[in-house]
């Protein structure tokens, strides 16, 4: 029996080792495998012919040694870039060879044949061959057109052939290379004044010290050898730069819109200084041409006591800064309080609740009426609660009939509201403009001129911004109109600083008498403040917080020791004594009143929230080359 079991275990041992060594074994064949199925090339020779005819027209053959290990290869490619990338006009005669062997030009992708395509920027040639391993030689050929760049008769300046013989995108590495230049019999380079060199340079890298430059004896035959391999990335550059007008050369077209651009890029770069600088300065003159009030030669006091003419306060608080805004409408309603048109009260739920108490609407200007009429509508009485959300819509008309007054009272010519958005409109239509002259030069011109196109539309909104800043300022009086201004501010520093000329104690019967004027000039706050302070001001007639009842405004009953009985005197509460019932006291007191004002505003004001609760959100050659860059490029490679 032990023996039975030590068999067994030895029997499962061996089948253990077995199908381990099976498994290793598999992975050894699965690594071989992927070991012989990569697939890896480089060039051991890429060398360049360029000659150049008398028309302008390079003729250029490429020879590809390459060497081919692991899998076999099928197919190579090359692109080569053209327009103003590229610096050519064309690329046409496309031939290719494989030794003996001449590719034919056809679209199936068979051995022996190559396709062409032609894109805005770049030809494409793709050709095909039979499996290939080792060593193998391919030779195309094809003809640029508009290849040199063409100078003038300056001193200096020369025509040139500056080309990228070998693109920086090839994928390996490349151990040799040759490039031959050959000029057209007569023609030879220019030469360096200062040590009568050549005008000849070869790059590998960006580098001419890995180029060895020579020419022939007479010039015409310029070779640009390569003294290290050139690897990834890396470009070889060739150039020659021989006399202008030695050959009949036109102008290429690339050249050309090149050559506009710079000429329209320059009148850019003006224009766009122009708008940067004149723009802005421009409507700074503007304003103060048409923007400032006239001088009236007015000399008004530091400060004045009381109103200085009987404007009814939301007029005056639209002249002064000429803007209607939300605390003219609130002086409006504290002003038709405190003449006696309307009572405001407060319940016990903290609701503010307005009453009409004069419905003869006599004396009120037109502004008033609306007001009234838009605030109570048919009721005589209006919880502000009613009015959320249903008021904002009347505060544009209100506000353009405030904007009639002033105009009306010959303080104004137009409404600064008018004047304002005119000058909105211009700003609007500026960034428009610029935002079309922005685009529009991205999409149809060459890069350098769409940046200088860009600056315009760019110096453009600029000055779009000065006309909207600007012309917020824009809005003026007429002479009465500066004059009034010029005397409510005064009235206005009066009641800013109203401690420094008045005994606050002595003075509480201003409280309610200037406080809409307070409203309209946004001292509300302080001016309650101040106020609460000094004993014995009086609250004002048509104002019931909670706590504080109406009884108490009319006076109380008095029991006298004769048997006549007694009398009742009308008697006003102050701020201080009113407070006393309530249980925040003084503070609590000015408080409520400046709630109220500030709830009435807020309410007033209120629209519905319209957002979605859902969803998700030269002088001499010495100076070197004429200028220009290097032609050609693309890339080349082999699957």
């Amino acid at each position: 029996m032990q023996t039975f079991q030590v068999n067994l275990q030895k029997s499962r041992i061996r089948t253990a080792v077995s199908l381990l060594a099976g498994l290793l074994l598999a992975i050894l064949i699965l690594t071989g495998s992927a070991e012989a199925q990569t697939k890896s090339f480089y060039w051991e020779r890429f060398d360049v012919e360029i000659t150049l005819l008398e028309n302008g027209d390079m003729v250029i053959e490429e020879t590809q040694v390459l060497n081919f290990s692991g899998e076999p290869f099928t197919f190579g490619y090359g692109t080569i870039l053209t327009g103003s990338v590229g610096n050519n006009d064309d690329i046409f005669d496309i031939q290719l060879r494989e030794g003996d062997l001449v590719y034919q030009e056809s679209s199936s992708n068979t051995p022996g044949t190559f396709e062409v395509s032609k894109s805005r920027d770049e030809v494409r040639i793709d050709w095909y061959f039979e499996p290939a391993v080792g060593q193998q030689t391919y030779t195309f050929s094809y003809v640029v057109q508009g290849g040199v760049i063409v100078g003038t008769p300056d001193e200096g300046s020369g025509d040139q052939i500056f080309w990228k013989a070998i693109p920086s995108d090839h994928p390996g590495r490349i151990q040799n290379s040759t490039v031959t230049i050959r000029l057209p019999e007569g023609v030879e380079p220019q030469r360096y004044l200062d040590d009568g060199t050549y005008l000849i340079e070869g790059l590998a890298a960006g580098d001419s010290n890995l180029v060895e430059t020579r020419a022939s004896e007479d010039g015409r035959i310029i070779t640009y050898t390569l003294l290290e391999p050139l690897l990834p990335g890396q470009a070889f550059e060739v150039r020659v730069q021989f006399p202008h007008g030695i050959l009949d050369i036109p102008t290429p077209d690339w050249q050309a819109r090149q050559q506009n651009a710079d000429v329209y890029g320059l009148i850019g770069i003006v224009i766009s200084v122009l708008i940067l600088v004149g723009g802005p300065l421009g409507v700074l003159a503007l304003w103060y041409v048409r923007g400032r009030d006239p001088e009236t030669g007015l000399i008004v006091p530091d400060y004045l006591p009381e109103p200085p003419s009987n404007l009814r306060p939301a007029v005056v608080g639209t002249l002064v800064d000429e803007k209607a805004d939300m605390r003219d409408i609130i002086s409006t309603l504290v002003d038709l309080a405190q003449r006696g048109y309307l009572s405001i009260s407060e319940n016990k739920a903290k609701n503010h609740v307005f009453t009409l108490v004069d419905e003869s609407k006599g004396g009120l200007r037109p502004y008033e009426t609306q007001f009234l009429k838009s605030f109570f509508g048919r009721k005589k009485e209006r919880k502000l609660s009613e009015l959320r959300y249903k008021f904002a819509s009347k505060l544009p008309r209100l506000r353009k009939m405030l904007y009639e007054e002033l105009i009306a009272e010959g303080l104004v010519d137009r409404s600064p509201d008018k004047v304002r958005n005119r000058y909105g409109l211009w700003a609007g239509l500026m960034v428009f403009i610029g935002m079309i002259a922005f685009f529009i030069p991205v999409i149809a011109l060459p890069e350098d001129a769409a940046f200088v196109g860009c600056c315009a539309s760019i110096a453009l909104g600029i000055t779009a911004l000065f006309v909207g800043v600007v012309g917020r300022h824009m809005p003026t009086k007429t002479a009465k109109g500066a004059e009034e201004k010029t005397k409510w501010d005064a009235f206005k520093k009066y009641l800013q600083n109203i401690e420094e000329y008045e005994e606050l104690a002595q003075a509480g019967d201003l409280f309610e008498k200037y406080l809409p004027y307070a409203t309209a000039f946004g001292l509300d706050r302080s001016w309650i403040r101040k106020f609460s302070a000094a004993p014995y001001t009086p609250v004002p007639r048509w104002y019931y917080p909670y706590g504080y009842g109406r009884s108490i405004y009319h006076g109380s009953g008095g029991t006298g020791g004769n048997s006549g009985g007694g009398s009742t005197t009308p008697s006003l509460p102050t701020l201080d004594s009113a407070a006393d019932g309530m249980a925040g006291g003084l503070e609590s007191m000015s408080a409520g009143l400046t709630r109220m004002l500030n709830s009435t505003a807020s309410t007033m004001r209120s629209v519905r929230s319209t957002s979605s609760t859902g969803g998700r959100s030269s002088g001499s050659f010495s100076g070197g080359f004429s200028g220009g860059s290097s032609g050609g490029g693309g890339n080349r490679g082999f699957g």
